[in-house]
């Protein structure tokens, strides 16, 4: 056949799968098929999908609400933002309560699918609504709520402070006050209240210096009791008894309604003084605060706080004052964690200035230390630490 030119084929009235291309290649006009033209681009399969298949329909935009457009049932969603979920129409809302869905897996996938789904089908998220209580409130219950926890921590009780005596007479360091308590409760919605009252236990105060020679020391305050309506409640640590001659008695735990009790605190003496109780899930007990001898030629330090073993997030041990030396204060754990704190440690005793203040006790619920020994017309004794807050935390599950 001879050489002719492209504008003088014939016109075909269709595509045939027989029809063929016409190449130029230098100055000879040849004939290929639609393969050959594509070979190495397309493999045959494709080629043949190309002239069989029509694509699905898909979605050119994201959508929030309705669609008709298909996708795999496994496909990801991004959570909607508070914006769009109010952008819905009231037609849209409606159209959500009156449209079939289309056919969906009848078991969870993770991967791949051959299942179809609506492209703007939702994926229910595990949904939990928490509260956190630093302080007293009021709990409202959620609407469709099925079942509540409910974290509870008391307050720690506050040390107490140093007795303060002349040389001849005996004078022991204050003790540490008591630590808070921890429980945890699981309560169905449908038991509660549409509100309850949630009491957060405020931490004992420790007692003051004394500054008036031969005078016992003051007494620390009680932890606060924490509790979420008459459903759960823990009382707070107990506060240090008033130093005398002989002993600075210790705060002590006082809640046997607690799932986790707190420590007592560490005694105050004549010696060195205590170091405060640790707990297992409860807060410490605080350091007792160190004494003086009858001789009063020396002075002696405090004890270490008590550690909350429980859980690392409650930090270290507070160390003992040296002698003259404040106790440490516990270290804080992170804010708004529902989990029970360290103790504050003893202040040590002085012959020859103030004694040691002790240390306050770390959130939640740490106890406060005891104040050292004083000597008369030397310098006053040491105060008691405070304890710490309490926590209530109430998770809601839908």
């Amino acid at each position: 056949m001879a050489d002719i030119k492209i504008s003088e084929l014939p016109a075909a009235a269709s595509v045939a799968t027989t029809d063929v291309l016409v190449v130029n290649q230098g100055t000879t006009t040849r004939k290929a098929t639609v393969s050959q033209a594509l070979a190495g681009t397309l493999t045959t399969a494709q080629i043949a999908g190309l002239a069989t298949t029509a694509p699905a329909a898909l979605a050119t935009a994201p959508v929030v609400g309705l669609s008709q457009f298909a996708a795999r049932a496994d496909h990801q969603h991004v959570f909607p933002t508070p914006a769009q979920i109010g952008a819905l129409t009231t037609s849209q809302i409606a159209g959500l309560a009156t449209t079939a869905p289309a056919a969906l897996s009848t078991s969870p996938v993770v991967g791949l699918s051959e299942f179809a789904a609506r492209a703007d089908h939702q994926h229910q998220a595990l949904q939990t609504d928490v509260q956190i209580f630093t302080s007293s409130g009021t709990w409202t219950k959620p609407a469709n709520a099925k079942a509540v926890d409910v974290v509870v921590i008391s307050a720690g009780g506050g040390g107490g402070s140093g007795r303060k005596a002349g040389v001849g007479t005996q004078a022991s360091g204050g003790g540490g006050g008591g630590g808070g308590s921890y429980s945890i409760r699981n309560i169905s919605a449908a038991l509660l209240g549409a509100t309850e009252t949630v009491t957060v236990g405020i931490g004992g105060t420790g007692g003051v210096a004394i500054t008036a020679n031969s005078t016992n020391g003051n007494i620390g305050v009680a932890g606060g009791t924490s509790s979420f309506g008459t459903w759960v409640q823990v009382q707070g640590g107990g506060g240090a008894g008033a130093a005398s001659n002989t002993t600075g008695a210790a705060g002590a735990s006082s809640s046997a309604r607690a799932m986790f009790q707190g420590a007592n605190g560490g005694t105050g003496g004549a010696g060195a003084g205590l170091g405060g109780g640790n707990a297992s899930q409860g807060a410490a007990g605080g350091g007792g605060g160190g004494g003086l001898p009858a001789s009063a030629t020396v002075g002696f330090a405090g004890g270490n706080g008590g550690t909350a073993l429980g859980s690392w997030l409650s930090g270290g041990t507070a160390t003992g004052g040296v002698i003259g030396g404040n106790g440490g204060s516990a270290p804080n754990v992170t804010a708004n964690f529902p989990i029970a704190g360290s103790a504050g440690a003893g202040g040590g005793s002085s012959v020859t200035g103030n004694a040691g203040n002790g240390g306050n006790g770390g959130t939640y619920g740490g106890a406060g230390g005891g104040g050292g020994a004083g000597l008369d017309n030397v310098g006053n004794s040491g105060a008691g630490g405070n304890g710490a807050d309490g926590i209530v935390v109430v998770t809601t599950y839908f």
